[in-house]
């Protein structure tokens, strides 16, 4: 069954880019992989311990501005990270049905924005192998307004800038604390990706209604097959 929104009541559409409109594995792989041995490299450590010591300091500032900002981590790593991120642009892609989604967007005359927490040297490289800012209306960047979605200032900042009515807002993204930003701003129709890395298992603990392909939330495209998923005994 689908889990399909009541498009006749929404006017906006506001998506999110990494592990809702492209794959989140492209990021994951950078971060998690080649920027801390790219560090490795420059500081002479061993792989583990720039792992460990990037992802100690990645949890100590999450959810933060300066979490998602690439002069902060150039600065705390002395890496030039925009080219680290040129290192693996083969792996940018559109999650499964985006494109096709944003495309019908476009034929139905709804605002359509993509607000997202990357660093815009991040959404540079993205778009340049993507163009995914020609299939929007608007791009918001959350440094623009120096404050992450996770915050209700993001919201009310971009509805000042691009206004639009909560109440027939769609909103998607794969990150809850967003979300919730998302709903305490007083967004209406919010949905959450499963699997925003195609390379990791659904997730089936989430506590907004979800979805993969976007042809289960899009009266026009016709949804992926999805595998029953298995629970242990």
């Amino acid at each position: 069954m689908r889990n399909t929104p009541k498009w006749e009541n929404i006017d906006t559409v506001v998506l999110d880019m990494d592990g809702t409109l492209l794959d989140l594995y492209y990021d994951n792989l950078v971060w998690n992989e080649m920027v801390p041995q790219a560090l490795a490299d420059q500081d002479k450590l061993s792989l583990q311990d720039a792992k460990q010591h990037l992802l100690t300091h990645m949890q100590e500032i999450y959810g933060s501005i300066e979490f998602y900002s690439f002069e902060y981590w150039a600065h705390y790593t002395g890496l030039d990270l925009v080219a680290v991120h040129r290192q693996a642009t083969n792996l940018i892609e559109y999650r499964p049905q985006a494109k096709q989604f944003l495309r019908w967007l476009r034929s139905t005359h709804r605002q359509v924005i993509l607000a997202t927490n990357a660093h815009p040297d991040s959404l540079m490289v993205k778009d340049e192998f993507t163009q995914i800012s020609t299939e929007v209306d608007v791009v918001v960047c959350s440094h623009d307004y120096q404050v992450p979605k996770e915050a209700v200032g993001f919201w009310q900042t971009l509805q000042r800038q691009h206004p639009f009515d909560p109440s027939t807002c769609l909103f998607v993204d794969d990150n809850e604390p967003v979300l919730d930003a998302a709903a305490q701003f007083g967004v209406e129709h919010l949905f959450c990706i499963s699997i925003p890395d195609s390379r990791k298992p659904q997730r089936n603990d989430l506590r907004y209604p979800s979805f993969n392909g976007f042809g289960e939330i899009c009266p026009a495209i016709e949804p992926l097959h999805t595998p029953k998923t298995t629970t242990q005994p």
